[in-house]
């Protein structure tokens, strides 16, 4: 049987006292336990916190709600408002009634009341101020009303009776300040101070020490709540109202075992408290006074001497954390002092996600950073790092399974953001001081995971630099390759253009010359035939000039347009080689190439027919020109016996090398592959972006 105990937080002594009775009744009956701190959050479904008592995460079997402990929750007063929360798991409050719910309450009107006509009829004080809890507070209001109520039946029996309020929230802190105010507005002390809580009687008390050197400083009387144990050891001892908060929490335990049990348990069940009269009211104390009882004034000052002795850990934890930038530094902290604080099981759990209202309530992803269990250090987490909560929770437990310590939860917060939490067991001296730490322990992940994430950042800006180096280095050696490509191919291009001048229209050119002298030597007088053949062999001639014109720049592009251009030369490839060839143009009208493009589109197709002709064997050649998503494809395909380059080794020859050079100049993507079943396909794919919005002729 696992339960969950929510509450506050574990940095005062009414928790702590709630807490541990709880604690000792779960380990007398063999129950696991797990205590959940709110942090003064407010208990919503929109609230991160709340969810971690959710059965998803930890398997919880039932929750004790300490509510009178949550502040803000005036609204928390049903069961469904519980169950819109965490779901149908059986509830049982503490301090509070909700509707629904088994709830254990403190029965305090009687006290309360027998407390004020005390301190007017034994003591006869007149003039009181009396420093509340929080304004939405359940016990606070009653407390306040109660006060109120009983002395408003005493004022018309003695007339200088008089009482002021003051709101306290429940902290010395707010007592402190609660005094100073009505300081500032009576000038005078009351006769005596009631207040709603003893920490706040503990603050009055700290009033008193700041100021007692003032001159007219005369100290009141003053009571407090709850009988915490502190109250006790006070100076004077404080006449309080006792509750029995370990019992309290004994029996709210022992309500939620007949709960689950199935056994039909009362929604209301009360605990009666007392009045405790000590030296603080103007009483001469009771037999529980520590001044009374050698024993209890020598563990007054075992509990002053390990207060000191933690207060100067928490410091020294706080400093080591200040200087660590790593979590090894971390990791080496919290080992240090652990044995110090008796703290065998302890953990500390980064949330990996960085965000927990995005997170999914079944696998909470958690790093666990540093975990001990059984007093040994668990290193194998170290190695599997982010896993899900509820699967650390399982593997933290079966790491030793004769041994079940209540845990308690305790986020680390940086700002309004939660990091992580820590897991921990500890005697309850020790919890109100794991407050502090948890802070230092916070600060320092988060500085931490910072500088961790700087490095990493780092890290990958040093590979990404490396990388875009490694690549420029590359494109700068294939930039040098190409430029001497080019400038080989140009010399190739000369060469080639010299010699078809050489061999073709030089020797066309000749005979004609050598046929003209012919003409002219012979006696008798040229013939009709004659004049014919010369003309003819001109007309080949000019026609053979003009196609190498072509070849050099193809003039149509600018007068006829790219698609009369490329119908032309799929024409004349189709006449020269006798392969059929088919050409389609499906662009819309609204696109246009520029002048580059053109050419370097042209030339590429012009290439890729030049080797079909040499290489393919092929009997039909598909020239289109198409639109796709976002781009444009030019596809040469022929069905010829396949791709071969056209020099050995992984070199490509001459051609391949010009129309991937020129695919290069204009932007676009070159791709030679296999074309099934059989033959080549020469693809050019370029961007939309590329080209203009204009009229295409």
């Amino acid at each position: 049987m696992r339960i969950g105990v929510v509450l506050n937080i574990l940095d005062e002594e009414y928790q702590i006292s709630v807490y541990k009775g709880i604690e000792q009744k779960a380990q007398s009956l063999g129950i696991e336990l797990v205590c959940f701190q709110q942090e003064n959050a407010k208990i919503t479904e929109d609230e991160p916190v709340s969810r971690f008592p959710r059965k998803e995460y930890f398997d919880l079997d039932g929750i004790i709600l300490v509510t009178s402990v949550i502040t803000g929750n005036a609204d928390f007063t049903t069961k469904d408002d519980v169950e819109r929360i965490w779901g149908k798991i059986p509830v049982v409050s503490v301090g509070q009634k909700i509707e629904g719910i088994p709830s254990v309450l403190i029965e305090t009107e009687d006290s309360m009341k027998q407390l004020v006509e005390h301190l007017i009829l034994t003591h006869n004080y007149r003039k009181f101020l009396f420093i509340s809890g929080a304004e939405d507070h359940p016990d606070a209001e009653e407390r306040e009303q109660i006060f109120t109520k009983t002395m408003e039946a005493y004022k018309p029996w003695f007339s200088d009776l008089q009482y002021k309020l003051k709101r306290g929230y429940f902290t010395e802190v707010a007592a402190i300040r609660a005094m100073g105010e009505y300081m500032d507005e009576e000038s005078k002390f009351p006769d005596v101070v009631v207040c709603a809580n003893d920490n706040m009687a503990i603050g009055v008390y700290k009033y008193f020490k700041i100021h007692c050197n003032k001159p007219g400083f005369k100290e009141c009387a003053v009571t407090g709540f709850d009988d915490i144990p502190q109250a006790r050891f006070e100076i004077p001892s404080l006449t309080t109202v006792h509750q029995p908060l370990n019992e309290i929490g004994a029996k709210s335990l022992e309500l939620m075992k007949e709960v689950l049990e199935g056994k039909n348990v009362p929604q209301e069940v009360f605990i009666e408290s007392r009045v405790v009269y000590r030296k603080s009211c103007g009483c001469k104390g009771s037999k529980d006074d520590f001044a009374t009882d050698e024993d209890q004034f020598r563990a007054m000052q075992a509990n002053y001497v390990q207060s000191e002795t933690l207060l100067r850990m928490v410091s020294h934890i706080g400093q080591d954390l200040n200087y660590g930038e790593t979590f090894g530094a971390l990791k080496y902290v919290v080992r240090q002092n652990l044995n110090e604080l008796g703290m065998n099981n302890f953990a500390i759990l980064r949330f990996s996600n960085g965000d927990l209202k995005s997170s999914h309530l079944k696998n909470m992803p958690v790093d666990p950073l540093f975990v001990r269990r059984s007093g040994n250090e668990c290193y194998e987490f170290d190695r599997e790092m982010k896993m899900p909560l509820g699967q650390f929770y399982r593997r933290f437990y079966d790491i030793d399974p004769h041994t079940k310590p209540a845990m308690i939860l305790k986020f680390l917060i940086v700002g309004n953001e939660i990091i992580g939490c820590i897991f921990y067991e500890a005697d309850e001296n020790v919890l109100p001081y794991l407050s502090s730490i948890a802070i230092n322990l916070a600060h320092g992940l988060n500085r931490m995971t910072m500088a961790e994430e700087r490095r990493k950042h780092s890290e990958f800006l040093e590979r990404e630099v490396n990388e875009r180096t490694k690549e420029l280095v590359e494109a700068n050696n294939r930039r040098m390759e190409v430029e001497a490509e080019v400038l080989r191919i140009s010399e190739l291009e000369r060469q080639r253009f010299s010699n078809d001048l050489h061999d073709d229209i030089c020797q066309r050119l000749a005979g004609i010359s050598m046929l003209c002298r012919s003409y002219s030597n012979q006696d008798t007088p040229v013939e009709k035939s004659q004049m014919l053949e010369l003309a003819q062999l001109i007309g080949e001639t000019l026609q053979t000039t003009r196609q190498y014109a072509h070849n050099s720049y193809p003039v149509e592009l600018e007068s006829l347009g790219m698609n009369h251009s490329l119908s032309n030369l799929c024409n004349s490839f189709a006449a020269q080689s006798g392969i059929n060839c088919q050409y389609e143009w499906g662009m819309p009208k609204g696109v246009h190439f520029d002048k580059i493009q053109k050419l370097n589109i042209f030339r590429i197709i012009q290439e890729a027919l030049h080797n079909i002709l040499k290489h393919s064997k092929a009997k039909n050649v598909w020239v289109s020109v198409m639109p796709e998503t976002r781009k444009t494809v030019i596809k040469v395909i022929d069905d010829g016996v396949g791709f071969v380059n056209e020099e050995s080794g992984n070199s490509k020859g001459l051609g391949l090398n010009s129309m991937q050079y020129r695919a290069n100049q204009i932007g676009a993507s070159f791709v030679i592959k296999s074309n099934k079943p059989h033959g080549t396909c020469v693809q050019l794919s370029l961007s939309n972006k590329l080209l203009e919005d204009k009229n295409e002729k």
